[in-house]
């Protein structure tokens, strides 16, 4: 029999950030946030990873709404190298026209195929008309998904996503991640919890492995090291080697660390504790790659995509 093995890629760390550009006023914004800060925001997580050299490591996730307010800043953006990708949850959607939007105590957890496919495919419409490009990137709000998601996103026409939260247990709010598979993959038709044979790839933020009991009773969360977690140094490095360290014994074909924030803070204010979390998370994973003997990479998401397709990956 003819079998095509898996390869790995044992020299490079690819390295990932990404911005979940929300909606003010709106689920996933802050209630306080203005689109004054939204955009300082922004502007100050490119400045900050362009001045270390890392223009392509870094992406802006923005929802529909954003795309349309702010779409002469995100192209900017992409034009000057950094990856763009449709950030969603259905609850709160206001689609451009409408009066009334989605209902803000309905998560896309919540949707049957043909209304999730349906609303998916508004937001990428809006999304690609407002920014002039195609969405092949799409990142779920909150991890918030059911067996359905995956599916619907390669149907679409996505090429990779990061929905998944290996560990995140809050159903009342859509998130059943207990038991998934914690490192990327191509995910499965039948379950989102396993690997399997669907052609987009879906890429995990790197948080803890271990699950932790929840603010309300029968919750559970896993910790990542965004910029709203204000961790120092030492934690940061902590959660990103025992990231890499399992993906090691577990034979994963590619290594790569990926971190998020918001647009709801002031990133160009240089004595936030928040830029200060951002600012080592770069030297960690600098640190880290040294480490372990290891090419820093800066890459998008469809970069790690094309490397895991060129290993075989499953």
């Amino acid at each position: 029999m003819n079998r095509e093995t898996m390869q790995m890629n044992r020299k490079q760390l690819f390295f990932s950030y990404f911005m979940d550009c929300q909606t003010p006023k709106r689920p996933g914004g802050g209630m306080d946030q203005t689109w004054e800060i939204a955009e300082r925001s922004a502007l100050g997580l490119a400045e900050l990873f362009a001045d270390r050299g890392l223009t392509h490591a870094l992406g802006f996730c923005s929802t529909p709404e954003t795309a349309n307010k702010q779409s002469a800043m995100f192209r900017e953006l992409a034009k000057a190298g950094f990856w763009q990708a449709l950030h969603f949850q259905a609850r709160g959607y206001l689609p451009q026209g409408d009066t009334e939007g989605y209902p803000w105590d309905k998560s896309l957890a919540d949707y049957g195929y043909e209304e999730q496919k349906a609303i998916i495919q508004q937001a990428k419409d809006e999304w690609e008309q407002a920014l002039g490009m195609p969405a092949e990137t799409f990142g779920a709000c909150c991890a918030q998904a059911n067996d359905y998601t995956f599916p619907i996103l390669d149907e679409l026409g996505f090429k990779q996503c990061y929905v998944s939260c290996a560990g995140r247990y809050d159903p009342k709010n859509g998130m059943r991640w207990w038991g998934a598979f914690p490192h990327s993959h191509h995910p499965s038709s039948k379950s989102r919890l396993i690997c399997g044979e669907l052609g987009i790839y879906e890429l995990t933020v790197t948080r803890t492995l271990t699950p932790e009991p929840g603010p309300e009773p029968g919750t559970w969360r896993v910790r990542d090291f965004r910029a709203e977690s204000e961790l120092r140094f030492d934690q940061i490095l902590e959660i990103a080697e025992a990231s890499i360290d399992d993906m090691l014994l577990r034979d994963h074909p590619l290594l790569y660390i990926i971190a998020p924030t918001h647009n709801t803070w002031d990133v160009a204010d240089r004595s936030s504790p928040r830029r200060r979390t951002v600012e080592e998370t770069i030297d960690a994973v600098y640190a880290l790659a040294d480490k372990k003997g290891l090419e820093l990479v800066p890459a998008s998401f469809e970069d790690i995509r094309i490397e895991a397709e060129r290993l075989n990956a499953y």
